[in-house]
């Protein structure tokens, strides 16, 4: 085919066809411009929107939560924990208490009487008594006599205190406290420590 234009026009009609591929290309550079400008706002609404909606739920939880006095449910559950922790405890050592206050009683001399038992917490196997009295020779005979070694009920006696009142009229007029040690043969007999659990 030949050519019959002139060369100048040829150009333009050339550059025309250039200048309309450019000015679609620069059209649809501008829209996606356009539209990422408006996804790039419209995402900033969005979470600025979602950011002020989860700051109201969670001052309303919040509200929510200190009407319901929670701190006091919190200790509440502290303390219900410390007493579970204290009953497992109690549970676990099987302190056979009836057997306990019999096997102690027996060993009273005349003249003298437990008045309270107490888990020692501090030493495993260890108890604080309380014995009252009508003399101190009774008081210091409950140590005598519950620290005997053929009966091998406790391994140590220790007397924390004797005290006598002025008081005649009272029939038990003396106290006294003692801290024992149960033997092992006690152990096993009546904390079942040693001794399987049936």
């Amino acid at each position: 085919m030949i050519n019959l234009l002139p060369p100048q026009h040829a150009a333009a009609i050339r550059y025309g066809r250039q200048n309309t591929i450019l000015l679609a290309w620069l059209a649809g550079a501008v829209a996606a411009i356009i539209i990422l400008v408006l996804i790039i706002t419209g995402g900033w609404f969005y979470i600025n929107q979602q950011s002020k909606d989860l700051k109201h739920n969670l001052d309303s939880t919040n509200q929510q939560l200190a009407a319901q006095n929670l701190s006091k449910a919190e200790a509440d559950a502290k303390e219900l924990t410390g007493d579970i922790n204290v009953i497992d405890k109690v549970l676990s050592q099987e302190i056979h208490y009836s057997d306990l206050i019999q096997a102690i009683g027996s060993y009273m001399p005349p003249g003298a009487g437990l008045s309270s038992l107490t888990l020692n917490d501090k030493v495993s196997g260890g108890l604080d008594l309380s014995a009252n009295a009508q003399n101190y020779a009774s008081a210091a005979q409950v140590a005598v006599n519950l620290s005997d070694p053929k009966d091998n009920l406790f391994s140590k006696v220790d007397i924390v205190s004797i005290n006598c009142g002025n008081n005649a009229n009272k029939a038990f007029p003396c106290s006294t406290e003692l801290r024992v040690l149960f033997s092992k043969s006690a152990q096993t007999r009546f904390l079942n420590i040693g001794s399987s659990k049936t």
